[in-house]
């Protein structure tokens, strides 16, 4: 194989080569600042995301604890309600205990020095009359109580 060893070049050849290449490498250039770009903003999503996922999980322990705290606060409540019902309960025994009859039976004979009748002691009364009530008209010889009570018999007319 002959091979060609001529000296002479075309230097307008090698300039239009140069060229090409500058334009390849703008073109790399741009396309690698948009991947760039693009990671910019991937990574930004990234880190948005994980901080709404962050912001979100935070807010579900927050309710959480205060959801403990409730039932927390709750046990405690129903307890001592239960420690005042027991108490109202005793306190309630204690009082029909102290007034019962056989207390105040008691109380009555011993303190106050009383005594139960006995049939001899009782006495019954026979009336001969009727033992129904009558109501008694009231005689009202004052002019200004007959005066009111014409006016309040107006005013009960008028369904004043």
């Amino acid at each position: 194989m002959a091979v060609n060893m001529n000296l002479a070049y075309e230097y307008e050849n090698y300039d239009m080569l140069d060229e090409r290449e500058e334009k390849y490498a703008e073109k790399i250039r741009s396309k690698r600042t948009a991947n760039k770009r693009r990671r910019n903003i991937a990574n930004i999503k990234i880190i948005a995301a994980a901080a709404v996922v962050l912001l979100l999980f935070s807010a579900m322990t927050y309710g959480k604890v205060e959801l403990s705290k409730l039932y927390s606060e709750n046990a405690d409540l129903e307890s001592e309600l239960s420690v005042l019902n027991n108490e109202n309960i005793s306190l309630e025994s204690e009082l029909a205990q102290k007034t019962g009859l056989t207390k105040v039976e008691d109380y009555a004979e011993n303190q106050l020095g009383l005594q139960k009748l006995d049939k001899s002691q009782i006495e019954y009364v026979e009336i001969e009359e009727q033992t129904t009530a009558q109501a008694v008209a009231e005689d009202d010889d004052n002019i200004f109580v007959k005066i009111k009570n014409w006016f309040d018999s107006a005013l009960e007319y008028l369904g004043l």
